[in-house]
């Protein structure tokens, strides 16, 4: 097979890999709003889309022509849906009525085996184009200040990467200049995705999208010229398909990234989603609840019976001078240097050493209860010292000094 036959597919395949990823993405998520649910009716029926057409042009197989067509009739109601979710606002009846039942129209006709596709196909055309075109002039005269800024930026965005997407689609119906060979209806499906994990940060701003979209852009081209370079005598169509083919997998892996940062972020909020739901009636009750602590993934609360063997008011001097957190490390580094608190400062590294723990801070004096950490030695994105700070701070509040 030459280029031309797995350009097609691929950019298909693609443009279906990133709508599975915010699928999963927004999946992990238990708590999902209305208008996560039907976005996730329409990535469904994008990544459906995408992957049958993938391998209908794959295969040209006659018999996964009627199942390719079947995510596109349901596209029209999906996108309906979805911009009517955003805006928060019902469409007139009479344009419901046009979408249902040019849905229900065209899935029918598709499963019957005497209709023609051309016919099939013009039907279509006409209730996606009036479907688009409805919700275009929707969202362009609605009234703004019945939403917050962030709203109509979002709405916007969003919009404007469905119109943009909906115009690189019609190249699938090979609608496209004269020039452009290939489908690349998957890019547009790449952008809508990448539009709507972008904007969901309000930090966010159109100026940096489209920045980030020109370097996605150069980067592909960056690798267009180095085959250009490699293979001199290829064809202006095979340049093409390496540029399109080059930026589709690029804004991909842009896209998981983002979703990444995503997880991260979600990781570090569920430490306060358990301070929030920890029990604060007491200290007991709050040091109870550090059992159910997110911050790491190896944590021990000492206290009670467990301080037997130590002394834990020489412990807690040393510790109470110190800052909130104190690493063993640091308590090596000090031994060297102290003379008055030796003791404690030696069962304090004694303490770490046999329970395999890096951190260690102090919550409370009645009763003395201590929590240590295993922790990395090196920085990254999520800063558990912060959040020990905090659990200590809360714990003295509680705690009768």
């Amino acid at each position: 097979m030459g280029f031309e036959t797995w350009t097609d597919p691929i950019l298909s395949f693609v443009g279906a890999a990133g709508g599975m990823a915010y699928i999963a993405h927004i999946h992990r998520d238990r708590s999902r709003s209305y208008l996560e649910l039907v976005m996730l009716v329409l990535l469904y029926c994008l990544a459906a889309l995408f992957i049958s057409r993938g391998f209908y042009w794959l295969t040209e197989d006659e018999w996964l022509q009627v199942p390719s067509f079947v995510p596109a009739t349901l596209l029209p109601l999906a996108v309906a849906l979805f911009v009517e979710a955003l805006m928060r606002r019902h469409v007139r009846p009479a344009f419901k009525v046009f979408v249902a039942v040019g849905t229900l129209v065209c899935f029918v006709l598709n499963l019957v085996p005497l209709v023609s596709r051309e016919d099939l196909w013009t039907i279509s055309r006409i209730v996606t184009l009036g479907t688009f075109v409805w919700l275009a002039l929707l969202v362009a005269f609605r009234d703004r200040t019945e939403h917050a800024p962030m709203e109509n930026r979002l709405i916007n965005g969003v919009t404007t990467a469905l119109a943009f997407a909906f115009v690189l689609a019609l190249t699938d119906l090979q609608i496209a200049p004269s020039w452009l060979h290939f489908r690349v209806g998957g890019i547009g499906g790449l952008i809508f995705v990448y539009v709507c994990v972008r904007l969901t940060d309000p930090d966010e701003s159109w100026v940096f999208l489209v920045r980030e979209l020109f370097w996605v852009g150069a980067g592909a081209l960056v690798v267009t010229s180095t085959f250009a370079v490699l293979a001199p005598d290829g064809a202006t169509d095979f340049y093409v398909a390496i540029f399109f083919v080059s930026f589709s997998f690029v804004l991909l892996f842009t896209i998981l990234e983002r979703l990444r940062g995503l997880r991260r972020d979600s990781h570090n909020t569920s430490f306060f989603r358990w301070l929030l739901n920890a029990r604060t009636g007491s200290i007991d009750d709050f040091i109870d609840s550090l059992y159910r602590l997110p911050l790491a993934r190896e944590h021990l609360i000492v206290r009670g019976s467990d301080l037997d063997l130590y002394e834990p008011e020489e412990m807690a001097d040393v510790l109470d001078g110190a800052d909130a957190v104190c690493t063993l490390s640091r308590l090596r580094a000090g031994l060297v240097k102290r003379q008055h608190d030796r003791e404690g400062t030696e069962q304090l590294i004694g303490l770490l050493e046999q329970n395999g723990m890096t951190h260690i801070a102090l919550l409370s004096q009645k009763p003395y209860a201590f929590l240590l950490l295993n922790l990395p030695q090196f920085t990254s994105t999520h800063n558990p010292m912060l959040e020990m700070a905090l659990l200590q701070k809360y714990a003295r509040l509680l705690s009768p000094w």
